[in-house]
């Protein structure tokens, strides 16, 4: 997550999990991504960690992963598909151990609207399940000289509720919400093998509650609605996105892309762009490199991006530098990206040809 949840001393706002090399983590910025690609199944995943600098016993992680699957055109019209899959976020944050967890269904359909599918226009919900706990210890003196947490700060009053806490290591929290995003996509293939796509998402269009306490010991009617236990909402999130691919060399392709992201009037922007180097035509293997920055907020972060793909494989490398003041803590990070495209074709039925011996 791009900022630091390190104690509970307000509300708590949800914000979605940001990745640098966010193209490695299709379906996470748009439902309509899913099945978005030249196969019959794709397995994606990215682990991302940050401000280990502060707190290595206890770092920033955000992981997320989802798989993904065709089924053949001419499902519902003549030149179009539908794919499925499953997808999981998770994101830890600091000593507390706030800990967001979140389990997703995704549905796309994709209509082609010329023989050669080079223009394809798509169509993706994706629906799920968010949680929030506490997964470390939080212990601090309470208003009744106890061992517990103080919900002052946040208008609870009472004892420890999270999991994990010392004094009620069996509490459960509060029961997860359910989670709801859509989007479009726009691709176009020209004749020279190029490649442009784009597309808006609206992510958390419900804004699914966001809770780790139980308040079982009052609530501070003057922070805190007596009537209402109803946790802080998970932030929507307007996303568009751009992506181009093209040749400027026999073995070079170039693959810049733009990500824009709002939320609750908080702009975030990526610009960034990898190349692919073939290597070694025979084994399709190619090498990656590319660069990026996050120009919003502040011109916080560039980051440097490396890699290699064997064929249908691509293993990628991000290191992010902090440029705004919070370099001065030491807010570098890195991700480890994965991503595999798997084709299943049907093994083609031939007559058996019976030749006379006399011809």
């Amino acid at each position: 997550m791009g900022s630091l949840i390190c104690c509970l001393t307000g509300p708590l706002f949800g914000q979605d999990r940001h990745f640098s090399d966010f193209r490695m983590a299709p379906t996470a910025i748009n439902p309509a991504l899913t099945g978005g690609f030249k196969g019959t199944y794709r397995l994606s995943g990215i682990y991302r960690d940050q401000w280990r600098s502060i707190s290595a016993s206890k770092p920033f992680q955000t992981i997320t992963g989802s798989v993904e699957f065709n089924v053949k055109a001419g499902l519902l019209l003549e030149n179009d598909w539908i794919s499925g899959g499953l997808s999981f976020s998770s994101d830890q944050a600091g000593v507390s151990g706030f800990k967001q967890t979140l389990l997703g269904t995704n549905l796309g359909y994709h209509l082609g609207l010329d023989d050669d599918y080079k223009n394809v226009f798509s169509f993706g919900v994706s629906f799920g399940r968010l949680n929030s706990s506490l997964t470390n210890g939080v212990t601090l003196p309470g208003d009744l000289g106890e061992t517990q947490i103080d919900y002052a700060d946040v208008g609870y009053r009472g004892e420890c509720n999270f999991p994990g806490c010392s004094n009620n290591p069996g509490g459960q929290g509060q029961p997860g919400s359910s989670d709801l995003s859509f989007g479009v996509t726009y691709k176009t293939e020209l004749d020279d093998g190029a490649l442009i796509r784009f597309g808006a998402s609206w992510l958390h269009v419900n804004g699914p509650e966001q809770s780790v306490a139980q308040a079982r010991g009052g609530v501070d009617s003057t922070l805190v609605d007596p009537g209402s236990r109803r946790g802080d909402s998970f932030r929507r999130n307007f996303v568009i996105f751009g992506e181009a691919s093209t040749l400027i060399s026999n073995r070079v392709r170039l693959n810049p892309a733009l990500l824009f992201m709002q939320s609750s009037g908080t702009t975030e922007i990526q610009v960034q762009s990898t190349a692919d180097y073939l290597l070694n035509a025979k084994e399709q293997l190619s090498l990656t490199a590319g660069l990026g920055v996050r120009p919003l907020p502040s011109f916080d972060a560039a980051y440097l991006m490396g890699g290699i793909k064997i064929r249908d494989l691509s293993v990628r490398l991000t290191y992010d530098i902090t440029l705004s003041a919070l370099s001065n803590a030491g807010g570098n990070s890195f991700e480890l990206s994965v991503g595999y495209i798997g084709r299943i074709y049907k093994e083609p039925k031939v007559d058996k040809v019976i030749f006379c011996p006399r011809l």
